[in-house]
């Protein structure tokens, strides 16, 4: 009994451990933002793709980390120059809307989409 017991913490800590990070989705800009991006999708495994249309035109391909429960970091290399890398934070509040941000400035406001974050 006292094994069963035991047993029943050790699986809902594992559980917990395995839940997915609030960044990963499908993402629709709310409005015109910085760099003109529309939508941006951050896959489970890790990596995220965004365009912008503004400033540096570029589809940017990232790849992803979480800073926090509800933050990611993304080191992103834009496709018009493959030896760049620029670093953005994406933080998910509590009313479920996300902010892309880039050395502390915002870039755009994005709400969750339906959809598999999936990346070919």
């Amino acid at each position: 009994m006292k094994k069963r017991l035991l047993t029943i913490p050790l699986i809902i800590l594992s559980l917990a451990a395995c839940s997915p990070h609030p960044g990963a989705g499908v993402w629709k800009a709310e409005g015109e933002n910085t760099l003109g991006i529309r939508g941006m999708t951050l896959a489970y495994e890790g990596k995220a793709v965004f365009s912008s249309t503004r400033v540096k035109p570029a589809l940017w391909h990232c790849f992803w980390n979480g800073a926090s429960s509800h933050a990611a970091n993304l080191d992103c290399t834009p496709s018009t120059d493959t030896e760049s890398h620029e670093r953005f934070v994406f933080t998910v509040g509590e009313d479920g809307v996300g902010e892309l941000r880039q050395q502390g400035q915002v870039i755009g406001r994005f709400v969750r989409e339906t959809g598999n974050p999936a990346i070919q």
